[in-house]
């Protein structure tokens, strides 16, 4: 357990150090906060809403993750294989689950990073006006759950291929398709769309970021996330079978 233990870890330190060692991680966390705070102070004109309330932007992220959470996992493990490198890491004494869960515990590292700077945007709202702590608290709850979901589909996507533009591409497609399905099958089935609403990741991210923590909707994130790390192992281990 101990030997594993430092497996997984080395390999998560192997990726924070990847990023945080090139101008990648700075460069993609300054664009998503400036995104965010355009949003929130430009598009959404904040000071002209008489209101400090952050809940706007809480509501606007998931739909900025579909694209920056991709991004950051797309090279994960499809540029292991392009480059080789996969082989040369599968020498060390480590298993196929703990390059997976080492990989995903340093796209975990970034998406809190990303989450953590944001705060900065909190922090401003809170010093015009008294600020709902209980939204923000449950809101980042959500958006660390829901950014953590994304982050297991893009590895996922990542073991597919060599590929990185590929790799994201696929994982942008089925974040939009587990964030919004209760919506697009809505549109088309009405009756149908609360029967979806239950694997839809907007469905149950609403209910936390209102501050309403139930456990079918950790259990869902939860379930969510397991699943496709399992795939993610799964298909690693197909390159045994060929």
């Amino acid at each position: 357990m101990a030997d594993a233990v430092r497996n997984v870890s080395a390999i998560a330190k192997r990726e924070l150090a990847f990023y945080f060692g090139s101008p990648i991680a700075y460069v993609a966390v300054t664009v998503f906060l400036a995104i965010c705070g355009v949003y929130l102070f430009v598009v959404y004109d904040f000071f002209d809403g008489n209101q400090a309330t952050i809940r706007p932007l809480i509501e606007q992220i998931p739909l900025f993750f579909i694209l920056y959470i991709p991004a950051v996992t797309m090279r994960l493990l499809s540029e292991e294989k392009r480059a080789g490198t996969i082989e040369l890491l599968v020498t060390w004494p480590v298993t196929d689950t703990q390059i997976v869960v080492g990989k995903y515990l340093g796209a975990l590292g970034i998406l809190a990073v990303t989450l953590v700077m944001s705060l900065v945007f909190p922090l401003i709202v809170g010093s015009l006006g008294d600020l709902d702590g209980g939204l923000v608290a449950g809101g980042y709850l959500g958006l660390f759950l829901l950014g953590a979901a994304y982050a297991a589909m893009g590895l996922l996507t990542s073991t597919w291929t060599q590929n990185q533009i590929i790799a994201f591409i696929l994982a942008v497609l089925l974040c939009t398709f587990f964030y919004a399905i209760d919506t697009m099958v809505g549109s088309v089935w009405e009756s149908a769309r609360d029967a979806f609403a239950a694997l839809s990741m907007k469905a149950h991210f609403a209910n936390i970021a209102r501050g309403v923590i139930d456990t079918r909707d950790l259990v869902f994130y939860a379930t969510f996330i397991v699943v496709s790390l399992v795939a993610a192992v799964q298909s690693l281990q197909t390159r045994n079978w060929k």
